[in-house]
């Protein structure tokens, strides 16, 4: 018992010493919708960004020095405490970057009317973006909240067997998948006009939402999803609409 005692004791000691943590949290910022900020953890020399609605994650741990910077916005630092790390969401605020510009002189170009000959005399500067700059950028997907809530459950050596007990990893899990069905179905509502629904598949308006919940239940469905498999997930359309007007007795 007292071997037992102390093997426990010592497990608890390796985690909590210098134990990498996931700090998560979100980026405020006028218009920061569609802008990438660059995060990156100097000490770990780690780095990803953020979606589209400012959240990240990031490994952490206590005294760990990450900065937040982009070409639009003045750069950030932060040193990470405990208290950032037991925080559900850490807010970062991101202020304009205000750059003085250098005077611009007023072409003195005749312009003909015709804009290929015009466009000729006119020098464009080439677009700059994080790859071209040679920034650090994370072009993976960012986790969903439920994604990162179930990774918080699965991580530690006690919160794992303690979330399976009592059924907090199972309770996540059913929550990750109803998400992601909802995604699916929304992004199949959204392929094509409601016009396409009511008046070539014969499905009612009210229903559509229905019969891609309907459609979901199909393996296939989800292999076609993708932009470049538009026309086959119409013809899946098409075939399931007839199953499904005859399911709910439309015809």
């Amino acid at each position: 018992m007292i071997r037992l005692l102390r093997l426990f004791i010592l497990l608890i000691s390796v985690q909590s010493f210098g134990q990498s943590e996931m700090l998560e949290g979100k980026i405020l910022a006028d218009s920061l919708e569609g802008f990438a900020i660059n995060i990156v953890n100097y000490s770990k020399a780690i780095g990803t960004t953020n979606d589209q609605k400012g959240y990240f994650k990031i490994n952490a741990s206590v005294g760990d020095s990450i900065v937040f910077s982009s070409v639009q916005y003045q750069k950030r630092a932060i040193i990470v405490s405990k208290q950032d790390l037991e925080d559900d969401l850490v807010t970062i605020v991101l202020f304009p970057l205000v750059q003085q510009l250098n005077k611009v002189n007023i072409s003195n170009i005749d312009l003909s009317g015709y804009l290929d000959k015009d466009a000729e005399a006119i020098t464009v500067q080439p677009f700059v973006d994080n790859k071209t700059l040679g920034l650090p950028f994370n072009d993976q997907p960012q986790p969903t909240l439920s994604e990162r809530r179930l990774y918080t459950a699965r991580s530690g050596i006690l919160d794992l067997p303690i979330n399976y007990i009592n059924g907090k990893i199972k309770k996540l899990k059913r929550i990750d998948k109803i998400e992601k069905l909802k995604k699916r179905v929304h992004k199949g509502e959204i392929s094509f006009n409601t016009d396409f629904f009511v008046d070539s598949l014969k499905v009612p308006e009210n229903l559509i939402s229905d019969f891609i919940y309907y459609c979901s239940e199909d393996q296939l469905y989800k292999s076609l999803l993708a932009e470049e498999k538009k026309l086959l997930l119409l013809e899946f359309f098409q075939k399931k609409s007839k199953d499904y007007r005859v399911h709910k007795e439309i015809d």
